[in-house]
C-alpha cells in the first residue's frame, strides 16, 4: 500500500510538471507567434534549462535570440541542435558564427550546408569562393565612417536625403500610456527628420507628424519635385490583417503608401495597388530618374525569403506590375533596402550573398539591361553585424548598423568614399587565331579567381 501511494504521488507530481511545462510552452509559443521575441526567449529559456528540454524548445529559443540579433546566445543554443541536420538551422548557425568572428568554424558548417543543399545559390557561391572572407578584407578600406550625433539609445536607421534634410526611422522610448512594440521592447517606429547645416552639423530631430500614425512607419522616399512620397506602414492602417486560431493575435503585413503634398501639408495617403494582405512590401526607393520604384517583398514567386523588385511609376503616381530583379540579385535568403544610383549601380543588403555575418551591403551595375555579378562593398561599411540601408550621393552617404560600439540598438553612420569600389575600364581587340582578323561583336568574360566580374560586348 505504501509503495502504491508513493507511485501515485510520483505520478501526480510528474503529471503536474508535464501540465506546467505544456502551459509554459503555450505561453512561449504565443509570445513567439506575436513576434514578442524578447519575452519569448525568457519563457523558452526556463524550459531549456530544465532537464526535460527538447529540440523544439531549444530551436525556438535559438530563433528568438536570432530574431533580436543576440548573436552569442543564438550561437550557444543553435550549437546544441545543429547536429540534427536541419538545413536552415545550419545556415543560421553559420551566420551567427560569422557575426561572432568565428570564420573558420562558420566555413566548416557552410561546407556541410553546401553538401546538403548543393544547388542553393548560397552553397554554389561558397563552393566557388571558399576564401571569400579574405577577399573582402583584401579590398581594403574604401570609406570613412562616423556615428551621427542624432542617434538615440534606441533604434535609428533607414536614411533618405532630400532638400538638406536627413529623413530616418526611429523607435525612441514609448510614452507613458503607450505600449512598447513587442518584438524589440521599444517604441513603435516613426519617421523623423533633421536639418543639415552648411557646416555639416545636424539640428534636433523632428517627428514627421503629417505621416506618422499609431502603427509602424518605415523607410520614406521622395519624387524630385518634393510633392509625392512613398513610405512603409503596417497594414493595420487599412484594417487588413489575419487572426490566429484563437483570435487573440493579429498578424499584419507591411504596405507601401503614397502621400501627396498640398498647401504645405502631406495628405491623400493611400495604399498602393501592389499591396496584398498575404505578403509584405517594404523599403521603397525611387530611382534617380523617377521612373521606377524599387522595393523589397516576400510576394509569391520570388527566389527567397525577401526579394528586390522594381515597378514603373506612372504619370498619375500609380505603380505598374512588379518585376523581380532576378537571380543575380536575389538569393534564397533576404534582400532588402535597395538604393539605385545615377550611374546605374544598385546597392542593397543581403544575408544570402557572401558576407561577414548578418546583413551585408552589396552592389551590382546594370550594363545593357543586365546585372553584373554582385560584389561586397567591404569593410568598414560591412561588419559582423547587420549593415543595411546604404545610400550615397557622390562620395557622401549613410549606412545603418547594429554593430558594437553604437549609441543605440541600430545607429546611422555617415560614410565618405575615399577610394573607388571598382572603376576599371578594359579595352580589348579580339582576333581570330587563324585569320588574324578582328572579330566584331564578340562577347568576352573578364574574371579573377573569385569568378566572373562582368560580361562585356566588344564591337
Amino acid at each position: 500500500m505504501k509503495n502504491i501511494l508513493t507511485l501515485l504521488i510520483i505520478t501526480l507530481i510528474s503529471f503536474s510538471n508535464l501540465v506546467a511545462q505544456n502551459n509554459s510552452t503555450k505561453k512561449a509559443d504565443r509570445l513567439f507567434d506575436r513576434f514578442e521575441f524578447v519575452k519569448a526567449a525568457e519563457e523558452y529559456l526556463k524550459l531549456a534549462n530544465d532537464e526535460a528540454n527538447d529540440y523544439y524548445v531549444i530551436s525556438r529559443l535559438a530563433d528568438s535570440y536570432y530574431n533580436i540579433f543576440d548573436t552569442k546566445n543564438a550561437e550557444k543554443w543553435f550549437e546544441k541542435i545543429v547536429e540534427e541536420n536541419n538545413i536552415e538551422i545550419i545556415y543560421k548557425y553559420t551566420q551567427m558564427l560569422k557575426a561572432n568572428g568565428k570564420y573558420k568554424e562558420s566555413n566548416i558548417w557552410m561546407t556541410k550546408f553546401s553538401e546538403m543543399k548543393p544547388y542553393d545559390s548560397r552553397a554554389v557561391a561558397f563552393r566557388n569562393t571558399p576564401n571569400y572572407i579574405d577577399k573582402i578584407v583584401e579590398k581594403g578600406k574604401k570609406f570613412n565612417i562616423q556615428n551621427l550625433s542624432i542617434n538615440s539609445e534606441y533604434s535609428d536607421f533607414g536614411s533618405t536625403m532630400f532638400n538638406n534634410k536627413l529623413y530616418f526611422i526611429s523607435s525612441e522610448e514609448p510614452g507613458f500610456l503607450e505600449k512598447p512594440y513587442s518584438w524589440s521592447n521599444e517604441g513603435f517606429l516613426n519617421i523623423y527628420s533633421s536639418y543639415i547645416n552648411e557646416n555639416g552639423s545636424y539640428l534636433e530631430r523632428v517627428e514627421f507628424d503629417d505621416l506618422n500614425s499609431k502603427y509602424h512607419e518605415g523607410v520614406i522616399t521622395f519624387m524630385a519635385d518634393g510633392n509625392t512620397a512613398y513610405f512603409t506602414r503596417e497594414s493595420y492602417f487599412e484594417k487588413e490583417y489575419e487572426k490566429s486560431e484563437d483570435s487573440k493575435t493579429k498578424y499584419s503585413q507591411l504596405y507601401i503608401y503614397r502621400a501627396s503634398k498640398q498647401n504645405g501639408k502631406w495628405s491623400s495617403i493611400e495604399s498602393l495597388k501592389i499591396n496584398d494582405q498575404n505578403y509584405s512590401n517594404k523599403n521603397p526607393m525611387i530611382g534617380p530618374k523617377g521612373e521606377y520604384l524599387y522595393f523589397s517583398s516576400n510576394m509569391p514567386g520570388g527566389y527567397g525569403q525577401y526579394d528586390i523588385y522594381k515597378a514603373k511609376i506612372n504619370e498619375d503616381g500609380s505603380i505598374g506590375d512588379p518585376l523581380n530583379l532576378g537571380q543575380k540579385i536575389n538569393t534564397e535568403g533576404q534582400e532588402g533596402f535597395p538604393f539605385m544610383s545615377e550611374d546605374k549601380i544598385i546597392y542593397f543588403s543581403s544575408d544570402g550573398h557572401l558576407g561577414l555575418g548578418g546583413l551585408d551591403v552589396f552592389y551590382s551595375k546594370n550594363i545593357d539591361a543586365k546585372w553584373s555579378n554582385v560584389r561586397n562593398v567591404g569593410i568598414p561599411v560591412n561588419s559582423g553585424a547587420d549593415d543595411f540601408a546604404f545610400m550615397i550621393n557622390g562620395d557622401d552617404g549613410y549606412i545603418s548598423s547594429n554593430r558594437p560600439g553604437g549609441v543605440g540598438k541600430d545607429d546611422i553612420y555617415a560614410i565618405k568614399k575615399i577610394m573607388p569600389l571598382c572603376d576599371i575600364l578594359f579595352t580589348t581587340n579580339i582576333i581570330d587565331s587563324k585569320t588574324k582578323e578582328s572579330i566584331s561583336s564578340a562577347t568576352t568574360s573578364i574574371s579573377d579567381n573569385t569568378g566572373i566580374i562582368d560580361n562585356t560586348k566588344m564591337t
